[in-house]
């Protein structure tokens, strides 16, 4: 018999053993989610340090009462200036709308049934009475990107010293410990990703294997019939192969059904304030590699537990 057919009559054999076959596929599947939710986490851990890898923020703060106009063109000429990558602004109207819009569920939901309207209106839920002397300043969020050719922390000063000497300027901020900290969790995450996958290769190989051989207890009638034929070692392993490879591809897949819908309902668990973490499912290549990883460990699993 050729080797297709033995193939094909090892998956053709799956039926006759459903309830095994079914614990196993369960089995098989858990342990690729386990090991696609490690490879989730370490690409989203790293995809989020990637952002501000290269990057530096500046917090400028103008002084009170600046003229709005100069401060709006200010703004224009920095999102024109070489190497910037995002700037957010806000005009003290603006950042006052944003006070009050943060601050008003808490005045409303704070018990202050017994106040009368005279008070929420001065203390409260609003503060249009300081639409006159707003005591908020023109702020500006600049995130530039460090030009490869230079050294992160003195391009760094030498930026801040460009930014605080614009005109109406008060104060800049920023963290120069930021590159340093992001350059050390890259060179952790590479560090560490290599032995992760080799743990949860190990991890599928031991569980499938020992899966699979509690599976092929039920079959052990019928290997020890076809041993006692003269039946050649090859032709009773290939079926058991073939039901290895098959039972990795499918827990593969459906673990990347599961992967989906933990990393949709982690989106929406964490993109809201104050985290705003955008949880991406793995890429094409990493999703592949995972279901192919799973069907070789399955595989050689099986062809392991078959030979002894």
């Amino acid at each position: 018999m050729s080797t297709t057919r033995l193939f094909l009559r090892g998956v053709a054999d799956m039926r006759r053993f459903p309830l095994p076959q079914f614990c196993t596929l369960l089995t098989v599947c858990m342990v690729a989610l386990l090991a696609g939710t490690g490879l989730l986490i370490l690409h989203n851990v790293q995809h989020e340090v990637l952002k501000t890898q290269g990057q530096a923020r500046f917090q400028i703060y103008w002084k009170v009462g600046a003229d709005v106009n100069a401060v709006e063109a200010q703004w224009a000429d920095l999102k024109r200036a070489p190497g910037v990558a995002e700037v957010s602004t806000f005009t003290p109207r603006a950042a006052l709308s944003e006070l009050m819009r943060g601050l008003a569920p808490k005045v409303s939901g704070g018990g202050f049934a017994g106040a009368d309207a005279g008070s929420n209106a001065s203390s409260g839920e609003d503060f249009a009475w300081l639409e006159g002397e707003n005591p908020l300043p023109a702020t500006a969020l600049v995130s530039f990107d460090i030009p490869p050719a230079e050294a992160p922390e003195p391009w760094m000063g030498r930026m801040y010293a460009r930014l605080r000497g614009l005109d109406g300027v008060e104060q800049v901020t920023y963290n120069p410990t930021q590159l340093t900290l992001a350059t050390g969790w890259i060179a952790l995450i590479q560090n560490a990703a290599w032995p992760a996958l080799g743990f949860f290769a190990l991890v599928v190989g031991l569980v499938v294997g020992n899966t699979l051989k509690l599976m092929m207890l039920a079959r052990k009638d019928e290997v020890e019939i076809l041993s006692l034929v003269g039946a050649r070692p090859w032709f009773i392993r290939a079926p058991l192969f073939a039901n290895g490879v098959v039972q990795g591809l499918a827990g593969g897949v459906l673990s990347l059904f599961c992967l989906k819908f933990l990393q949709s309902w982690l989106r929406a668990v964490l993109d809201v304030p104050p985290l705003f973490l955008k949880v991406e499912f793995l890429p094409l290549w990493q999703s592949v590699a995972l279901v192919l990883a799973t069907t070789c460990v399955a595989g050689l699993a099986s062809l392991i537990a078959a030979r002894r």
